[in-house]
């Protein structure tokens, strides 16, 4: 292949480009990364050497790179010796989480263990302790995913409530930001970190089995870019808002309500009038002390000036976010009694007053629109008294509403965030995107609630996608392929079970959703409904006597009560409660924003309510629909959208798994995580993944992602299936061949070919993998050579020159084209000229011997200093103190580092002349070269000193 570096000096020198293309196309072919750095090569000497030296050093060190993140056979349950049973999966986690390792590989899957040793930090995603190595790698893989494939990917993070979800999930997203972010400096992890550190509040709270509890699925969707972030887009799929004014005595309200009240000062508590409140105090707070010993003031104080600095970040005021919250906590104290003329009043006119000063309306119409209700008859309204139970439900809804609104007033204004500060990168090619997402956990504890039923269909959904992505679509492509597998794969199929709890019309969902639209719901009716759709389901169980089913979920047994789920199901709210934020009656602005479509609807109407009703929380998944629904509906609709993003991308599981059920620090229980490993088919996995053959290629795909093991020469476009199967027949020659040659280790390898799909071993595909890649490498590591070769060849009567100069005692020069490889400064370097605009370079013809068509000009030979085309505009400042600091600037090391050979000591001043192409690095101008340093290993050092005629003299 490389015989064509002994051609001649010369005409190397005038066919460079064409000859370092093919040598290129038969090496490398398709790799993109790789045609970003050779697609503008120049017929310049110097610019060719320092171009193939860039290619060099970045397929070395991220070969070294990759490397060093592959798992050990420890860290790979599919790396067991012995048969696979349950007893040696267990044993195993025991052994790593004996060591403190609790993140181990199950093939692209990643089992995590929660030792319950590590807090949530205050501000998101700055968990500096404890990061894993082996979720870097997770993440590293997914970006080269990402990258190869051209595809979305998902990483899923599931389990049990209190299994450490959240903390995997910030571990993360702080990986991701680490890779392609540019790491914690940048302007876009500051926003997603604000973001979370600001929302987590409004969505966490204390349960039995979890004291941080998240009550929704976050989803954080990241635009990916030529390897790096573009922008991200947070959704949430919230449950229903009930524990806000109904929830077991035991548990908790959301966190930022304790937060606000510890933080608060005694000024700002005045103003909030909520002076001398505590959590006994406050009826929305309170609860028994089952649960109370988990909370710190001190740890509300600091959340809460860290959630105040995030908002003004966010560009949030925090002041109108009070006073509804303020106003909230109010309204849970208004006790209504029977009054005269069978009227209802209040005990105490203070929380109403309060209430309603701080939501900016008349007490007056606050209280009636508390005790009475507008029913149309006939088409007209009618005012009738409300009962005390009546009331208590009113002001329920209308703090339900107002909670449910803000917090989704607030994703919103984030995501707008996100999009402007993301507007300057509108003009690259984002198609491809990263979506994180921290499902809810599975709550296996016997409750009632309605949250309870929606979080364990999540989990149900999840761990059904998970069963056919993995399981059922591999032994479907056995069946069509004819192929027998060896051993027997039997898992718990959860079909049953969510086609009981979603089905269209017919599931337990839209059963509830149907009689909570009855003029007066009855439990007995909810029921009986059931019974006649699902009495024969072997996944329920039904309790006529007591009004309650059981549903058997792939977690456990878990019994709901149909009175309190029909109870806490309505999502609506009357009209006369919306047009107390009208402009006549309020001057809020934000409160304005939060009902604005429903008050415009009522000012299309006349401006006065009728007796009508609008939805109390709109559900964001299926657009802004004001009519009134149910929250399970809602969630089934949110949830169906969660699914379809699934569906359309790659996937990666995380499965966390929760070391002891009590959350002692560092304790194991043994049955418990038994429990759970049998739970998430982690030992099924691993016997498909051990004895089984996981991945599923088609001949063409294999052919794509491995022609280059290949010695043979580019397909012509005419192939069919049969020359494809005969192209990757050879691939597995040649890696038998290799296995001969002991270049690689001999492990247990197999593979199957089908009718139109070769099946893969685990262990065969990580090997082809580790295959490629040394051959990318020697490839790269050729044409340098090559190229080096003719470079010393062709100046060598120079460099005689040089050296006999030296030898007389004279002052000879060094041939420009011996030294611009390595010491030309950057300041030195030409300038670089615009090129005519022309196709993409993804509509190059593979097919074609001829490389001419891959380059945008014909070459000029008269002038060689034709220069490169320029690279995209970088921002030529950075950002410090709320200030722009353009480049050069001074940095100062914050730790000694070894770059390339160089070491730059702590406290040390080096020169920064701008951002480098590598990801969160800077370009260091250093003893005449140019070093890329991580961006978070200095800090700047603003001065007035330096400039850009200053640079050219250094």
């Amino acid at each position: 292949m490389l015989a064509a570096s002994a051609m001649a000096g010369e005409e190397l020198y005038y066919h460079g480009k064409n000859y370092i293309m093919s040598l290129f196309m038969e090496s490398i072919y398709m790799h993109q990364k790789y045609w970003q750095h050779l697609k503008h090569i120049d017929l310049d000497k110097e610019r060719t050497f320092r171009h193939l030296r860039c290619l060099e050093e970045y397929v070395i060190k991220t070969d070294r790179k990759l490397r060093n993140l592959r798992p050990s056979m420890e860290e790979d349950l599919c790396q067991l010796p012995g048969p696979v049973t349950e007893e040696s999966v267990c044993r195993h986690l025991y052994h790593r989480f004996e060591r403190h390792q609790y993140h181990t590989f199950l093939g692209s899957t990643l089992i995590a263990l929660n030792p319950h040793t590590h807090r949530l930090p205050y501000k998101a995603l700055h968990c500096n302790k404890g990061l894993s190595r082996n979720l870097r790698l997770l993440v590293t893989k997914v970006l080269h995913q990402v990258a190869e494939l051209r595809q979305s990917h998902s990483v899923v993070v599931s389990g049990e409530t209190g299994s450490g979800k959240t903390r995997t999930f910030m571990e993360l997203l702080r990986h991701l930001y680490d890779q392609a972010g540019g790491g914690q400096e940048t302007d876009t992890f500051k926003v997603i970190s604000a973001a979370v550190t600001a929302l987590r509040p409004f969505d966490t709270t204390a349960t039995i089995a979890n004291q941080e509890s998240s009550r929704s699925c976050w989803s954080i969707e990241c635009a990916v870019s030529n390897r790096a972030i573009a922008s991200a887009h947070l959704t949430l799929h919230s449950l229903s808002y009930n524990r806000l004014t109904e929830r077991p005595t035991v548990e908790r309200c959301y966190d930022v309500f304790y937060m606000i009240l510890a933080g608060m000062s005694e000024e700002e508590k005045v103003k909030y009038h909520l002076s001398g409140q505590s959590t006994e105090s406050l009826a929305y707070l309170s609860s028994l002390d089952v649960l109370r010993k988990s909370t710190s003031s001190r740890r509300y104080r600091e959340k809460y000036t860290l959630w105040k600095e995030a908002l003004a970040m966010l560009g949030i005021p925090h002041t109108e976010i009070l006073e509804i919250l303020s106003a909230i906590l109010l309204l849970g104290n208004i006790v209504f009694v029977q009054g005269e003329e069978q009227e209802l009043a209040v005990t105490g006119n203070s929380p109403l007053h309060s209430a309603a000063k701080l939501l900016k309306i008349p007490a007056d119409k606050l209280l009636r629109c508390l005790t009475t209700q507008l029913v149309p008859v006939r088409g007209k309204s009618a005012l009738f008294t409300n009962t005390i139970q009546q009331a208590n439900t009113r002001r329920n809804t209308l703090a339900q509403s107002l909670y449910g609104r803000l917090f989704q007033y607030l994703v919103n204004k984030i995501n707008q965030s996100t999009e402007s500060r993301a507007a300057h990168h509108s003009g690259s090619s984002v198609t491809n995107t990263v979506n994180v997402i921290d499902c809810i956990g599975f709550q296996n504890v016997q409750g009632t609630q309605l949250e309870q039923l929606c979080g364990n269909i999540c989990s149900e959904a999840i761990q059904h996608f998970y069963n056919m992505s993995t399981f059922h679509e591999i032994l479907d492509s056995f069946d069509e392929e004819k192929i027998m597998l060896q051993s027997s794969i039997r898992w718990y199929d959860n079909s049953a079970t969510i086609q009981l709890l979603s089905q269209k019309n017919m599931g337990l969902i839209s059963l509830l959703y149907f009689e909570s639209k009855e003029h007066q719901p009855a439990p007995h009716s909810l029921i009986k409904k059931i019974d006649k759709v699902h009495g024969h389901s072997d996944s329920l169980e039904i309790d006529k006597s007591g009004n309650q089913f059981t549903v058997h979920h792939f977690g456990g047994k878990i019994t709901y009560n149909c009175e309190i789920l029909l109870l806490e199901d309505k999502n609506s709210m009357p009209d006369e409660m919306v047009a107390l934020f009208g402009k006549k009656g309020v001057t809020s602005s934000l409160l304005s924003k939060l009902y604005s479509r429903e008050l415009k609807d009522l000012e299309a109407n006349g401006g006065k309510a009728k007796g009508y009703s609008y939805c109390a929380v709109p559900c964001p998944s299926i657009g802004y629909n004001m009519q009134p629904g149910c929250y399970g509906q809602d969630f089934l609709y949110s949830l169906d959208c969660l699914m379809q993003t699934l569906a359309f991308s790659n996937t990666t599981f995380v499965r966390c798994i929760k070391a002891s059920e009590s959350g002692t620090p560092h304790l194991w229980d043994a049955e418990y995580v038994h429990r759970q490993v049998v739970m998430l088919e982690v030992l099924e996995t691993t016997k498909l993944l051990t004895s089984g053959l996981p991945h599923k290629l088609s001949y063409k795909d294999f052919v794509h992602k491995y022609q280059c093991i290949s010695k043979l020469r580019l397909r012509p476009p005419s192939w069919t299936l049969e020359h494809y199967r005969e192209f990757t027949q050879d691939i597995i020659d040649q890696y038998l061949q290799e296995l001969e040659s002991k270049s690689i280790p001999y492990q247990t390898s197999s593979w199957v070919f089908g009718k139109k799909h070769i099946f893969l071993s685990d262990d065969f595909s990580r090997q082809l993998d580790m295959l490629l890649n040394d051959v990318r490498v020697k490839s790269a590591c050729k044409i340098q050579a090559a190229f080096r070769g003719w470079l010393i060849r062709d100046s060598w009567q120079g460099i005689i020159e040089h050296r006999r100069t030296h030898r007389r005692g004279g002052k000879g020069k060094v041939p420009q084209a011996y030294d611009s490889g390595y010491n030309t400064p950057l300041s030195h370097r030409l300038p670089h000229p615009k090129p005519p605009t022309s196709q993409p370079i993804d509509n190059y013809n593979l097919y074609s011997k001829n490389t001419d068509h891959l380059f945008h000009w014909k070459p000029t030979f008269k002038n060689m200093d034709m220069g490169t085309p320029p690279l995209p505009d970088k921002r030529k400042y950075s950002i410090s103190r709320g200030m722009k600091v353009y480049f050069p600037q001074v940095r100062v090391m914050k730790e000694n580092i070894n770059v390339e050979g160089y070491e730059l000591k702590e406290n040390s001043e080096v020169l920064c002349v701008g951002y480098s192409s590598r990801p969160s690095h800077v370009s260091i101008a250093f003893q005449n070269d140019i070093l890329e340093v991580p961006f978070e290993k200095t800090s700047i050092r603003i001065t007035n000193q330096l400039h850009g005629p200053e640079l050219q003299k250094l």
